[in-house]
């Protein structure tokens, strides 16, 4: 890793012989999908120990909390669909995604 590295997403989570295993991706800048848009692929892998998992979870998740006490993020509501807005988070877009994870 040189310090910094931009990824659009997280692939597969997996844990093996006591280590987990989390494949990062980014949009391709030159493949695409039918509709044109670009398709996400590997970049490279974080490996961690369990419980180094776990502090990143939890650190995640506080800063989630913190974006939704914010009004950057707001939870979605029983039956809306996944990249529906509304006015209460400004109208902006969600990016569709191929995965649940990205």
């Amino acid at each position: 890793m040189n310090g910094r590295n931009f990824i659009d997403g997280v692939g597969e989570i997996r844990m093996r012989d006591g280590v987990v295993r989390m494949d990062l991706l980014a949009l391709s800048p030159v493949r695409r999908d039918k509709e044109g848009n670009p398709v996400p692929e590997f970049v490279e892998q974080l490996v961690m120990s369990p419980e180094a998992f776990l502090r990143m979870f939890r650190s995640l998740a506080g800063t989630v909390q913190e974006m939704q006490n914010k009004g950057i993020l707001r939870r979605r509501e029983e039956g809306e669909a996944e990249g529906e807005t509304s006015e209460a988070d400004g109208g902006g877009a969600e990016a569709k995604a191929s995965s649940p994870n990205f």
